[in-house]
C-alpha cells in the first residue's frame, strides 16, 4: 500500500497545484475558470481513495471538498476562499511526507519526481476535458513530464542497484515492462507535439493508462 500512495498522492498534489495555478493566474474568462473547477471533483475522488489508506489525506480532501461546493464555479479568483485552497494543498504535502519514514531513498526520490510526471498528466487530461485555451500547456506539460521521465528512470536504476541484483533479478520482466510503458506514455502525450495536431483527451486518457501500468510495474520493487 505504500507503493500505491507514493504515486497516487504526488500525482494528485502535482495536478492541483498546476489547477491552483490556472484558477488563481491563469487569464481565462469566467466560463472557462468554470469548467477547470468542475474537475475539481476528480481529485476528491482520488484523494478519498487515497484516504482509505492513509488518514492523513483525509485533510485535503476535506478542505478541498469545502473550497469546491464553497465558490460559484466561475467566481474562484474573485470571491473564492482561496487560502482553502492553498491550505489543501500544504496538507496535500503533509499528507506525502507523512509517507516518507516508510520508504527508502531512492523511493522518495521516485515519489517527488511523480509529482511532477503523474501530475504533469493528470493535470493535462483534466485541462483538457475543461477545454481551457491556455495553449502554452499543451507544450509546457508534456516537456515537464519528459524530464520527469528521465530522471524517473535514473531513480529506477538507483532503485535496482540500491536493493541488490539478487533482490532485483526475479523482477527482469515487471522493470522492462515498466520502463517500455513509460516510454509510449511519453510518445502517445507527446503525440499532439510530434504529429503537429491539436491535443485530444482520449490521446491523453491512453497516456495515462500506459504511466499507470508503468507505476503498478515499478510497485513491484517497493
Amino acid at each position: 500500500m505504500i507503493g500505491y500512495l507514493a504515486f497516487l498522492i504526488p500525482a494528485l498534489l502535482g495536478a492541483q497545484c498546476i489547477l491552483t495555478v490556472v484558477l488563481t493566474k491563469g487569464e481565462i474568462c469566467p466560463g472557462q475558470r468554470g469548467r477547470v473547477h468542475k474537475m475539481l471533483p476528480v481529485l476528491l475522488v482520488g484523494w478519498l481513495l487515497a484516504a482509505i489508506s492513509q488518514v492523513w489525506a483525509i485533510l485535503p480532501l476535506l478542505s478541498l471538498l469545502f473550497f469546491t461546493v464553497k465558490v460559484k464555479t466561475s467566481k474562484t479568483r474573485d470571491s473564492g476562499p482561496l487560502v482553502v485552497l492553498y491550505g489543501s494543498n500544504l496538507l496535500g504535502f503533509i499528507s506525502w511526507m507523512m509517507l516518507l519514514p516508510m520508504m527508502d531513498i531512492p523511493e522518495v526520490l521516485l515519489s517527488l519526481v511523480a509529482m511532477a510526471l503523474y501530475g504533469s498528466l493528470l493535470a493535462h487530461v483534466l485541462l483538457t476535458f475543461s477545454r481551457t485555451r491556455l495553449q502554452a500547456f499543451h507544450r509546457i506539460l508534456p516537456f515537464v513530464g519528459f524530464i520527469s521521465a528521465i530522471v524517473s528512470v535514473l531513480l529506477l536504476v538507483w532503485k535496482i542497484i540500491f536493493m541488490g541484483e539478487a533482490a532485483t533479478a526475479p523482477y527482469t520482466v515487471e522493470v522492462v515492462i515498466s520502463l517500455l510503458c513509460l516510454v509510449a506514455a511519453l510518445l502517445v502525450w507527446a503525440g499532439h507535439i510530434l504529429l503537429h495536431k491539436t491535443v485530444n483527451k482520449w490521446q491523453l486518457l491512453v497516456a495515462a493508462g500506459l504511466l499507470t501500468f508503468s507505476a503498478v510495474m515499478q510497485l513491484t520493487l517497493f
